[in-house]
């Protein structure tokens, strides 16, 4: 243990990666589920099926599955595409490739909690909108959509805490977040217990930030219902 101190501060500054990735995928999986569930429930033919067959096939797939797909396919379409144009090869950032696979991916769980946060909408409310004269654009922004959230920060929060723990599959593709520092300090020390504890304890840390977190917003969501 003794060894391992010393890189504390080095495991630590992984956080920065971790929280980031965390961030980016959960606010790019809200909005590609909020855009889902809300196409769902438009009358265009054909757009409830492609939709249900996004959500099955990205909730079929193992996370790490679609990290790589992402990571090592966009290797190869980055090399074409830049060889067609006489161009110098350029390739992906292992940030930006599991930051688009997992807001793909999480997506897909993102529109079910948003579907069902949709059933829990009085279709009255709906009605006494479109009543007064608004748009159907202007009750999904100002009705829809805010209802909607306010029924799925349970859902959210929850996935939220899922995406922070799957965060750490962007160490198999060498973006130093905190289990990727941890391995690196426990090949130096040959301490990777003391290591990984101290990542565990990171983990641990952020977790009881984001439920405080979750719990305070459920709460004044709440407060603004009654």
């Amino acid at each position: 243990m003794d060894s391992t101190l010393p890189y504390l501060p080095f495991i630590v500054e992984g956080l920065i990666a971790t929280i980031g990735v965390s961030l980016t995928v959960f606010a790019g999986a809200a909005s590609i589920g909020l855009f889902l569930s809300l196409s769902s429930g438009t009358a265009r033919r054909g757009v409830g099926t492609a939709v249900h067959l996004y959500v099955a096939l990205f909730r079929s797939l193992p996370e790490l599955l679609c990290v790589f797909i992402v990571y090592y396919g966009s290797e190869i379409v980055l090399r074409r595409v830049m060889e067609g144009f006489g161009l110098a090869s350029v390739s992906i950032s292992p940030f930006a490739a599991v930051t688009i696979a997992l807001a793909v991916q999480f997506g897909a769980y993102c529109s079910e909690i948003f579907g069902d946060a949709r059933r829990t909408i009085s279709p009255g409310l709906i009605e006494a909108a479109e009543a007064l004269g608004m748009t159907g654009a202007a009750v999904a922004l100002r009705v829809t959509v805010p209802l909607m959230v306010r029924a799925a920060i349970p859902g959210l929060g929850n996935l939220f805490l899922v995406i922070l723990k799957i965060s750490a599959l962007a160490s198999v593709i060498g973006l130093e977040e905190v289990t990727r520092r941890a391995k690196i300090v426990a090949g130096t020390t040959r301490e990777p217990f003391a290591a990984y504890l101290i990542a565990a304890a990171c983990f641990l840390a952020i977790t009881a930030v984001a439920s405080l977190a979750q719990h305070r917003l459920h709460r004044a969501a709440q407060g603004a219902h009654s």
